[in-house]
């Protein structure tokens, strides 16, 4: 599957999610694109997902019916991350083309 990691996501989600496409907002030199301009963007180049922790994306953009699922995490803790890949692997898996998916983890204590 093709992965778009937006700037604020942890960068190593890329090695954590390695049997996927994934490649980063910064390194496509996206990361000062603004939400709706990087959704836009990534459903150009073909990207069936973006994997944010911008909770409030939901909000801003109208992400129904886009030709992209949008994947919110809801910490960037990187412990917390690790610790709950198989939580973002399952959202991975079951995602539907303009889904609006959020990956609720507490961070850890």
């Amino acid at each position: 599957m093709k992965i778009l990691l937006d700037h604020n996501a942890p960068q190593g989600l890329r090695h954590l999610l390695d049997d996927h496409d994934i490649q980063t907002a910064e390194y496509l030199g996206w990361e000062t694109l603004r939400n709706g301009d990087l959704i836009k963007n990534a459903i150009l180049d073909g990207y069936e997902i973006i994997i944010t922790c911008d909770q409030s994306i939901r909000f801003q953009q109208n992400l129904i019916q886009q030709r992209i699922t949008v994947l919110t995490i809801t910490t960037n803790d990187w412990d917390t991350i690790q610790t709950n890949i198989s939580l973002i692997r399952r959202a991975i898996d079951t995602a539907q083309q303009g889904e609006d998916n959020i990956v609720q983890i507490r961070p850890q204590r």
